[in-house]
């Protein structure tokens, strides 16, 4: 079976549960994670390169594994199928907080008294307990764990990903009640996933992932990776109506963006507008509605 046949047959597969573009629309071959010259992990790599081959390793193993042997690894919880509350959205931050960038999101959330959830990483708590503490005293924002350090744990042994998720957990501020944590890239595993819920934790993913780390400088995403984050061939050029359409076929739902992106940021403002155009209202990740969605 071709490349394109494949992912086409994902996609199409995608379409039918609500989770993604019809493949009639898009027209390039996807490169394989493993093509030479893909950008691989390692200790120096850019954040845009490591999701970037995250994101193609999915694909390539949800095209190359059943979906009963998936389940039974544990490997993409984070992939939400439940249908969220129609018309009902709800923003998620992940890998703050990040200086200036975090008081940003803050000021234009604050414009629109639109509660969102931050996922952050442990590391970076310690590093800024100033900019922590600035999302605590807004008091309609939420803050989830997103472990200590950003490893992909379809890459790291149990002893690893216990101190990820340890470690990320210790730096959760006092008196939050919010326990919700979610896995770097979405890869999750069996391990993982029971030592979250040991320390009473909810595992979040999303609905819409709005790939803000595939759109550059200028908005615009190239055809590789719009046809691996289901980009409608109209929406190459406009992130906000890419979101905006993708939440159309969800009908809502928790909608997965980044801090450390600057379209999340430079479109921020005008996608709250657009959502709000449609008829889509905000709410909180604690919303009982919404917790249907949590794992």
């Amino acid at each position: 079976m071709s490349t394109r046949f494949r992912f086409c047959f994902l996609f199409a597969s995608l379409m039918l549960a609500g989770m993604g573009p019809a493949c009639s629309q898009v027209a390039i071959p996807l490169p394989s994670a493993s093509e030479p010259g893909q950008p691989v992990h390692g200790e120096h790599t850019h954040p845009h390169a490591l999701l970037r081959q995250a994101h193609l390793t999915r694909l390539e193993e949800r095209l190359s594994t059943d979906q009963e042997t998936l389940r039974r690894q544990c490997r993409f919880v984070s992939d939400i199928s439940t249908a969220p509350p129609q018309n009902k959205v709800v923003l998620t931050f992940d890998d703050g907080p990040e200086p200036d960038q975090i008081e940003y999101i803050l000021e234009v959330l604050d414009k629109y008294s639109i509660p969102a959830t931050f996922f952050f990483i442990g590391d970076k708590m310690a590093q800024h307990p100033d900019l922590v503490a600035k999302v605590q005293e807004k008091k309609r924002h939420l803050i989830g764990s997103h472990s200590w350090d950003h490893p992909n744990f379809h890459d790291i042994d149990e002893n690893a990903q216990r101190s990820a998720i340890m470690r990320g957990l210790e730096q959760m501020p006092a008196g939050n009640q919010a326990r919700y944590f979610r896995y770097p890239y979405g890869n999750s595993s069996c391990f993982g996933n029971d030592t979250i819920h040991q320390q009473g934790y909810h595992i979040t993913g999303w609905h819409v992932d709005t790939c803000d780390w595939a759109f550059d400088r200028n908005g615009s995403v190239d055809t590789h990776e719009a046809l691996s984050c289901g980009v409608l061939s109209q929406y190459r050029h406009d992130f906000v109506g890419h979101v905006v359409a993708s939440l159309r076929a969800r009908r809502g739902g928790i909608v997965l963006m980044h801090e450390i992106h600057p379209n999340t940021l430079r479109q921020l403002e005008r996608l709250i507008q657009e959502m709000q155009a449609d008829g889509f209202t905000f709410t909180s990740l604690d919303d009982p509605a919404m917790q249907a969605s949590m794992r």
